[in-house]
Formats: structure tokens, sequence, C-alpha cells
């Protein structure tokens, strides 16, 4: 009997120890610097080189505020960045590209698992020729956007001022479908005209599915097929002119976590004085 209680008095002293406990308010927890964060991936099945890759990225995007970029396995690496306006342009300066291959990515949430959340959309601004002056309207660029993917916005520049050889939208791509090449417009009448599109910054894709992230070359389409004749739907003019020349710059000084990168004083310092 006596042996009973003393295994019921331990039970209970342990229930009781696992039901206490601190009460923790947020005042409390550690204050961290305030971060955003991209987690992405390169469209290819070649392995990326780390150090070089994020001295090119780094370099592209030159963020005030320098970020992190962290390998996470698996070709999925973390981009951290510690202002809201370098995320910013960072996302709307897209389509990247590193040695040719398209970065896939997504914004990471407060409860989302970094090695789970999808990584198969890009953003990129394209242009639409060739529709009649008298159908531009907003409402069309939305249609139109929307049947090449997703429409995000279109160009504050579209409706108003002179006549334009094309008008820019920006959509939402996914990277496992084609890419659209043009678009019937139908009139109430009956009449019907194709616009054409093109894509800023388009990396590498397949002249004969369409499909982003490889050539002709490996495309399943023409091993499935090896004793025909593939004609190619899609071609080089697809891609819109290229503006500028390719950035040469290192990409250390704008790394937090790279050896011999500069303190964010250091960059501030520098950013007031170029």
């Amino acid at each position: 009997m006596a042996s009973n209680l003393k295994e019921m008095y331990a039970n209970l002293v342990l229930e009781n120890e696992e039901e206490d406990g601190v009460f923790i308010t947020n005042e409390e927890l550690p204050v961290k610097e305030q971060s955003f964060v991209l987690i992405g991936r390169f469209l290819t099945e070649k392995n990326i080189n780390f150090n070089a890759m994020q001295n090119v990225m780094a370099s592209l995007w030159r963020p005030k505020e320098g970020m992190e970029i962290h390998e996470l396995g698996e070709q999925r690496f973390s981009f951290v960045f510690f202002h809201k306006l370098d995320l910013q342009k960072v996302i709307e300066g897209g389509p990247w590209t590193f040695e040719q291959s398209l970065l896939l990515y997504h914004i990471l949430g407060e409860n989302e698992n970094p090695h789970t959340v999808p990584l198969n959309n890009m953003d990129i601004w394209m242009q639409v020729y060739d529709v009649p002056k008298g159908l531009i309207s907003e409402n069309l660029l939305q249609n139109i956007g929307n049947f090449v993917g997703k429409f995000v916005k279109s160009d504050s520049n579209n409706i108003n001022g002179v006549w334009k050889m094309f008008l820019r939208i920006r959509v939402t791509l996914n990277v496992e479908k084609p890419i659209k090449r043009r678009m019937k417009l139908r009139r109430e009448s009956g009449e019907c005209n194709w616009v054409n599109f093109k894509y800023e910054r388009l990396s590498l894709f397949c002249f004969v599915c369409g499909v982003l992230g490889h050539s002709e070359r490996d495309c399943s389409v023409v091993y499935a097929h090896l004793d025909k004749v593939i004609e190619k739907a899609y071609g080089a003019w697809l891609r819109a002119p290229m503006k500028g020349g390719k950035q040469q710059n290192l990409g250390a000084k704008w790394l937090r976590n790279a050896a011999g990168t500069s303190s964010k004083d250091d960059r501030k310092t520098e950013s007031t004085t170029l």
C-alpha cells in the first residue's frame, strides 16, 4: 500500500511540474533585426557554384542594407534582406539569372517551411504588339495577362501619352508550361486580330516545346521523335531587345555573410559619398 501511495504521489508531482511553466510575453522575447526572406532555386540540373553565385547576385541587386545568402540543401537557397525596399527592388526588377539559369523564388511567410514552399513561378515583363489603337484598355491588358499566365500589373505609360509600338504588362508564368507566342482578339463584328508577344530578359527556353529551363537538344519531345523532323514553333524573336550592358561588379561589399565585406556603417558611408 505504501509503495502504491509513493507512486501516486510521484506521478502527481510530475503532472504538476508538466503543467506549470513560465509565461513569456512578447516584450520578453529577444529583439531581432527585421528581415525579409526569399527562398529560391535555379532552373537547372547543374550544380550551382555557391560562392560565384552569391557574388553575382549581390552585385546585380546591390542592397543598401546588405543581405545574406545561405544554402538550404537540395539546390535551394535563402536570400535574406534587411530592408523592405531592397526586397522590393529585387521582386520588381526580375527575372534574374545566374549562368543563364533562371532564378525561381518565393517570399517566405512567417509560418512557411523554406524546404517545401513551391518554386515553379516567375514574374516577367512582356511586350504586347499589334493591338489596334481603338481596342487598348486596362481591361484588355488584364485579359491578355491572364491568358499568358496571371496578370500582375501594367506599365503606367500604356494608356496615357502618344502612340507606342508596344504595350507592357507584368505577368506571373508557370515555368512548367510553354510560354505564349500570340493571342487572337475577336470583335463583335466577327473581325479578328492577332496580338504578338515578346518577353523582357527571357532566359533559356526550348524552341521546340516552349518550356523554360532547357534547349531543344535536351527536350523530351525531340528524344521521343528521333526519326522525325521536329518543327521549331518558337524562336529567339520572343526575346525583347536588351538595354544596356552586363554588370561586372563584384558583390562582396553587399553581402553581410561574405568574407571581407564592409560593415553596415561602411555601406551607408559609401552610399552617401558616391
